[in-house]
């Protein structure tokens, strides 16, 4: 009885260990984790894809990003630029589009934040 519940605890952890960079699935859509590039380790990032008959939704965000306050940077997915944001004085920018603007999204489908010059912020996939 022990050994299974050992193993049991294990498993469970192992599987807590390997969740991919999806953070949550369903009615909400799918959510992702961008991570940061070697030149900027303090950024964080997030994109959420929903999808419902007739009607595509995509935002992504950057936070964690200060020294780029004023500056514009650019969200990428798949390799289609999305826009292109302000950064606030705060260090983040935002993003949301809708319908005919979203590109197609799928399983392994990239989403990448570059500055305007093309430095990469953060990245991280579907």
């Amino acid at each position: 009885m022990k050994r299974i519940t050992t193993i049991l605890a294990a498993a469970l952890l192992m599987l807590a260990v390997a969740v991919p960079t999806v953070l949550a699935s369903g009615g909400g859509g799918t959510r992702i984790a961008l991570r940061p590039a070697t030149a900027f380790p303090a950024a964080k990032g997030s994109a959420t894809f929903k999808a419902k008959a007739g009607e595509r939704q995509l935002e992504a965000e950057v936070e964690h990003v200060r020294r780029l306050a004023g500056k514009t940077v650019v969200f990428y997915v798949g390799a289609k630029k999305l826009g292109s944001a302000r950064v606030g004085a705060l260090g983040a920018a935002h993003i949301e589009r809708r319908n005919g603007a979203v590109p197609a999204v799928g399983t392994g489908t990239a989403v990448s934040v570059k500055t305007s010059r093309g430095v990469l912020i953060v990245r991280g996939s579907f």
